[in-house]
């Protein structure tokens, strides 16, 4: 530590005793060598035994073949085999230019060859190619309007700049006297290739580097918005409050603006919709102080990324379904989750894929559930899966008691599952397949009365967050009655009615154009999930001076009766998704 080396023999390189001894170094490229310093081999028996190298040899090479041997042969300085051991032999290669080092030792400093070693060399050369670019190489997200910047070699009189997007095919390289280059107009979400040869009495070539723009201008990211009188959100988004519509948009106290449920920042905008009474749509909208151009540095994508509740229950038809929800976890003395059930007399079971499930925690479940009531503490069987922990078999043999489960790991939705009840004795099972079925633990015995309850259940396991589970093939056995009914269990739940979104561009000089998002019920996305429109959608427009964007919810050209729910909008910005 400190530059300081210690006497640990397993710290340092020792020859197998059998001359030459001599040990060769390879670099990465060729370098302008400066010097190299020497620790000798640090023992404590050093002083009487003296491994360390004495006369050495050192020679450099281009090429590993042909090599050229430093003027003067150094004697290296012996070690003191103590702890705290500082270099004490400086080798000057004064600016030879070399990739490989070789070090023959001719004699030890015991008077004899082998064997013979070193603690350690470090070498420091002369910085002559270009270095520390900036952008830094790899970087992501860089401005479109980025300048190049980069550390010249010391001895560059003038500076050969390549740069383009095709790595092994760049344009002819342009010549600056400084170390910044200026590289004109770049694309959104582009990746380009640059390297710089450094000039003098010889060109020293670069390494190739690379970074890739950013793929988006921000229109509006929400973080400029504060609590203070004029800067609300509501100040600039306007809603219902003054357009008409059932849009209203941030909270009634502050904050003001969405500071959990966020896609990027620190801020998002929640957008409340309410399309059950007239005008049965909801929009917020922002007029621009001066007109935006979204066609520079190639655009040609308008994006925002949207969120929501999911239909807390949806009947997809064809015995296939939908349920979202929250919840701390169906576990402990009660549970909190959504039940989708039917009634279930005497014996029967449940079967279902689950098809997919949103994962917000590693044990996020989603099953099939025989449950005794519609208390949170109620006795229970379920065959659940999870993200991260395979299948389970959670239960509670008594109301209000502690759950308990055995797990079969390493299985992943989608999978099936399946719940059984045969008097008292509730049986667990999941298939790949749902033809070859596998039990997971043994029979439990829960008493439970005549008449009960059997259907999908879902946890978030994650108080914060939502998940949504899709469950398909969904049957019953036994005598099962009534309609699917959903119920939030221990837990108050929120969840959006499905509605299509829409967008509205209006330039300067007031001409409109709305795009509808592709998905009739996006507004019960569950995700953050990004909306990309292409701005050929927006083509009536002048997209180089737009003058307002609306946001909204339902169907404007076709008003009708709706319900409502709570989006969350981030990050609108035009530009080019990277491939």
């Amino acid at each position: 530590t400190g530059d300081l080396h210690g006497t640990e023999p397993t710290t340092m390189w020792l020859s197998a005793g059998v001359p030459p001894n001599w040990i060769q170094y390879e670099f990465d490229k060729v370098y302008l060598l400066h010097q190299l310093m020497v620790w000798n081999s640090n023992q404590l028996i050093e002083s009487f035994l003296g491994f360390g190298a004495r006369k050495v040899t050192v020679e450099t090479s281009l090429d590993g073949v042909t090599w050229t041997a430093v003027a003067d042969g150094p004697e290296f300085s012996r070690a003191a085999g103590a702890p705290g051991y500082a270099a004490n032999t400086t080798v000057k290669f004064g600016g030879v230019e070399a990739k490989f080092v070789k070090l023959t030792i001719n004699s030890n400093w015991s008077g004899t060859v082998p064997p013979t070693g070193l603690a350690e060399v470090r070498f420091f050369y002369v910085p002559v190619q270009a270095r520390s670019p900036q952008p830094a190489a790899g970087a992501k997200g860089v401005s479109v309007e980025t300048d190049l910047n980069w550390r010249p070699g010391r001895q560059a009189a003038a500076h050969e700049v390549f740069f383009g997007t095709d790595p092994n095919a760049l344009p002819p390289a342009q010549r600056v006297t400084d170390h910044r280059f200026t590289p004109g107009a770049l694309t959104f979400g582009t990746t380009y290739y640059w390297k710089v040869n450094e000039v003098n009495a010889v060109t020293y070539p670069g390494d190739l580097w690379s970074f890739t723009t950013q793929e988006y201008q921000v229109i509006d990211d929400f973080e400029s918005y504060t609590d203070d009188e004029g800067s609300r959100i509501y100040q600039t988004w306007i809603d219902g409050w003054t357009n008409g519509t059932g849009a209203v948009v941030g909270y009634l106290q502050a904050p003001f603006g969405e500071r959990t449920i966020l896609h990027g920042g620190k801020q998002s905008l929640p957008f409340e919709y309410n399309n059950v009474k007239t005008p049965h749509y909801s929009e917020a909208e922002r007029t621009f102080d001066s007109p935006q151009d979204w066609t520079t540095h190639g655009a040609d994508t308008l994006s925002l990324y949207l969120r929501g509740y999911g239909v807390g229950f949806a009947d997809r038809g064809n015995n296939a379904f939908s349920v979202t929800s929250t919840g701390s976890d169906i576990w402990g003395n009660a549970d909190q989750f959504r039940f989708v059930y039917r009634q279930l007399s005497g014996n029967g079971s449940m079967t279902a894929r689950v098809d997919s499930l949103i994962r917000s925690d590693a044990w996020s479940k989603a099953g099939v559930m025989i449950r005794e009531t519609l208390e949170a503490g109620s006795k229970h069987a379920a065959t659940v899966v999870t993200p991260d922990n395979g299948v389970s078999f959670p239960s509670r043999n008594a109301s209000n008691s502690a759950s308990v489960q055995t797990n079969v790991t390493a299985l992943k939705a989608p999978y099936w599952v399946r719940v059984t009840r045969t008097g008292n004795a509730f049986k667990s099972e999941c298939s790949p397949d749902g033809k070859t079925w596998t039990q997971v633990g043994t029979n439990l015995d829960i008493t439970m009365g005549a008449n009960i309850y059997v259907g999908l259940c879902l946890t978030s396991h994650n108080v914060a967050a939502y998940s949504t589970a899709e469950f398909s093939n969904v049957a019953t056995t036994g005598t099962v009655t009534g309609a699917w009914q959903s119920l939030s269990i221990g837990v108050t739940q929120r969840a959006n009615d499905p509605a299509p979104l829409y967008v509205v561009v209006e330039d300067k000089a007031g001409k409109k154009q709305t795009v509808i998002h592709p998905d009739p019920a996006a507004a019960a996305t569950a995700a953050w999930t990004e909306w990309r429109i292409p701005l050929s959608d927006l083509a009536t427009v002048n997209l180089a001076a737009v003058k307002k964007l609306t946001l909204g919810v339902g169907d404007k050209a076709s008003p009708k009766a709706g319900g409502g729910g709570i989006l969350y909008i981030d990050d609108i910005g035009f530009g080019h998704p990277a491939k």
